[in-house]
């Protein structure tokens, strides 16, 4: 039996996350309610009232909600944290400006099926339909493309954003991992497909809502920082022969 965890990170996200988080509670459908144990808020490092936020969505759904804190604002950290406090088999990691109830409906029904072990929301598969400005689409072409693809060998289309994972295996990729922040998303999709777990690549509908709090200039610097951290995580791991992820 599924019983299903979703965790969400928050970063100074005081002006919008009881209004997010609740419409999308309050919204969802019974095949989701059915499953779903714990919805996990990791506040990370907010220097607003996010905390205070996240306090009182746990006191509103107080069979539902569970807050956890963390000192230092750190994406990757706080999905960590996450996953390790996961009670559920199986877990999808949100975006508070994301809360697609579609995905993880899609991420219920094929963990049911046994066709993944891990899910990803491409924003790059055939099926997606990405309203991102045009700057951050070209981002992720470049980052996926040539530098996980042509540095790396990954055959998969997208690395960063939603994810659906049983816990199990999210628990493994966290006791395996070497890097932090925003790379450790990267990470664990690497190492599920360096490992032979089974991944499936799904698609998205995404509309940025408000803008991007990293420059995609100033993000291209860290790109080759990142590339370096995990070929150093890979190496550690033989490799097997070119799969590509499957696209549901």
């Amino acid at each position: 039996m599924i019983q299903y965890s979703i965790i969400v990170p928050a970063h100074n996200e005081a002006s919008n996350i009881e209004k997010l988080v609740a419409t999308f509670i309050e919204r969802l459908s019974d095949d989701i309610v059915d499953v779903l144990v714990e919805v996990i808020i990791v506040e990370n490092g907010s220097t607003d009232g996010t905390l205070e936020a996240c306090r009182r969505l746990e006191q509103r759904f107080p069979t539902l909600v569970r807050m956890c804190t963390i000192p230092r604002g750190s994406y990757g950290e706080a999905i960590k944290r996450g996953m390790l406090e996961s009670r559920g088999t199986h877990l999808s990691i949100l975006e508070c400006d994301f809360l697609d109830s579609a995905f993880v409906r899609t991420s219920i029904a094929m963990f049911r099926a046994g066709k993944a072990e891990f899910i990803v929301g491409s924003k790059r598969h055939p099926q997606s339909v990405d309203r991102r400005p045009l700057k951050r689409r070209l981002l992720t072409a470049l980052y996926n493309r040539v530098f996980l693809h042509v540095c790396l060998g990954y055959p998969g289309t997208d690395t960063h954003g939603l994810k659906s994972i049983e816990t199990s295996v999210a628990k493994r990729l966290c006791e395996i991992a070497i890097t932090s922040d925003e790379v450790f998303q990267t990470e664990i999709v690497l190492l599920a497909w360096r490992l032979g777990i089974t991944i499936e690549e799904v698609p998205v509908e995404i509309l940025e809502i408000r803008n991007p709090t990293v420059t995609v200039f100033r993000r291209l610097p860290k790109v080759l920082n990142t590339v370096r951290a995990l070929r150093r995580s890979l190496m550690r791991f033989p490799k097997l022969s070119p799969q590509l992820p499957s696209l549901s």
